[in-house]
């Protein structure tokens, strides 16, 4: 039996995480800290905290419970609002990091800290596939800050004993499989929720660029399935209960998918009023797709979940049952 708090559990990757640590072993306990509160995240969660999570309320119930594990998922987390207003995203994710990490190397039991980490730390990438030994040169203040936070964990664990697992995830997308009951809010800003919503409203849909570098001008990125991410989590607190220390792991296929590729499937099988292509967004990279082998062959994970089909077909379940698209 584990104790586990997620930070940001209610969000779209912290409530599958949440869900997944409790369905692996039925005993492990299991808890969320979030600003906002969301019903459907909470189901079989053994206890819910609204507060922000470096808050003395936070801190309070964290020296309760006494966690084997902390899921850092909280932060702010889009690229484009990063580049005009950066302060929030340092304060929020930089600022609010450094004062949960110095309450805990003050505790006598540390957990193991498991990090949302992104594949922005990497930048415009020199090659693909990237592996985690490729130059970090992040483009936007949100990618700035997941690096000032890596390295913060590094030296928080060789200096203090706080063991600690940053994956980079690439594009997360997708909903809980089968029932579709967790998913990604709406109104989200990543193509496969803008492109699913506007096909189930009947509007016109804007892909942002067709001038770059890649075959189709379009963005490629490397699309994981958030279950695939949940299940990561798992792998990696097996691992680290046998090698402490500090460690990165990419979360990805090696598999590139463009812009293009993902909207001319849905206006196959969904459907648009209108697609149309727009400007390019700051801080977008041409292509970012993992090389994810050290994950696969260090944890023994394996992305079952995520062919681009099945990401987008779990996803439009979940966003046709969503009442405020």
């Amino acid at each position: 039996m584990k104790k586990i708090i997620v930070t940001g559990g209610c969000g779209y990757i912290g409530s599958h995480v949440a869900r997944a640590f409790k369905n692996a072993d039925p005993k492990n306990r299991v808890y969320i800290i979030d600003r906002l509160r969301y019903e459907n995240t909470l189901k079989n969660i053994d206890g819910f905290f609204q507060c922000d999570y470096a808050s003395v309320q936070a801190l309070g119930k964290i020296a309760e419970i006494k966690p084997d594990i902390i899921v850092h998922c909280a932060g702010t987390s889009l690229v484009g609002p990063s580049m005009f207003d950066p302060a929030d995203y340092y304060s929020n994710n930089v600022g609010k990091t450094i004062t949960l990490l110095n309450f805990l190397k003050e505790q006598s039991k540390k957990p193991l800290i498991i990090f949302s980490s992104s594949a922005s730390v990497y930048g415009d990438p020199n090659s693909v596939p990237i592996a985690e030994n490729h130059p970090l040169a992040p483009i936007s203040p949100y990618g700035n800050t997941k690096l000032i936070i890596e390295t913060l964990l590094r030296d928080y664990s060789n200096a203090y004993g706080i063991s600690s697992v940053c994956f980079r995830y690439f594009n997360a997308a997708g909903a809980w499989p089968i029932t579709a009951d967790l998913g990604q809010a709406p109104g989200a800003t990543h193509i496969i929720a803008r492109a699913l919503e506007a096909s189930i409203k009947g509007r016109a849909f804007s892909i942002n660029g067709d001038d770059y570098n890649t075959p189709d001008g379009t963005c490629i990125r490397d699309y994981i399935h958030v279950m695939d991410l949940a299940n990561a989590h798992l792998k990696a607190a097996e691992y680290m209960a046998l090698d402490p220390g500090s460690h990165i792991f990419n979360l990805g296929t090696n598999v590139g998918t463009s812009n293009k590729q993902i909207a001319d499937y849905i206006i196959k099988k969904y459907g648009f009023t209108f697609l149309n292509y727009g400007v390019r967004r700051p801080g977008d990279p041409a292509e970012l797709v993992a090389d994810a082998t050290r994950a696969k062959e260090v944890l023994t994970w394996t992305p079952s979940y995520s062919t681009i089909d099945s990401i987008i077909d779990d996803a439009y379940k979940w966003y046709l049952n969503q009442p405020k698209i």
